[in-house]
């Protein structure tokens, strides 16, 4: 059993979700109303972005498409995007932050 515990962001309140078995990031968020906001929700807009503050050996490692983006977009290591990123079948407190863009606002800034 994996607790994922989201840290307050300007997306919302701090929250925390107990996961039994592997599950999708996106589905956990969906889920618990995470502090994360989703754009494409497909590894195209990095608006879900977070960043791992705990327990980053409790995620499965990046699939292809998250790397090649992560790549892209020159990320440091300990970020991942939320919709690609999927927590493992294991026990531990996993901790995160949202650090990507709200592209509602008219000064945001898509893949950077």
């Amino acid at each position: 059993m994996t607790t994922v515990d989201f840290a307050k962001s300007s997306a919302g309140p701090a929250t925390s979700a107990v996961v039994q078995g592997r599950a999708r990031l996106l589905d956990v968020c969906d889920d618990a109303r995470a502090p994360v906001l989703f754009g494409c929700r497909a590894a195209r807009c990095t608006t879900c972005r977070v960043e791992i503050l705990q327990g980053e050996n409790l995620l499965e490692p990046a699939g292809p498409e998250e790397a090649e983006l992560l790549a892209a977009i020159g990320a440091p290591s300990g970020i991942r995007i939320a919709c690609q990123a999927a927590v493992r079948d294991d026990a531990g407190t996993l901790r995160l932050r949202w650090i990507g863009r709200d592209l509602s606002k008219p000064d945001a800034i898509p893949y950077a």
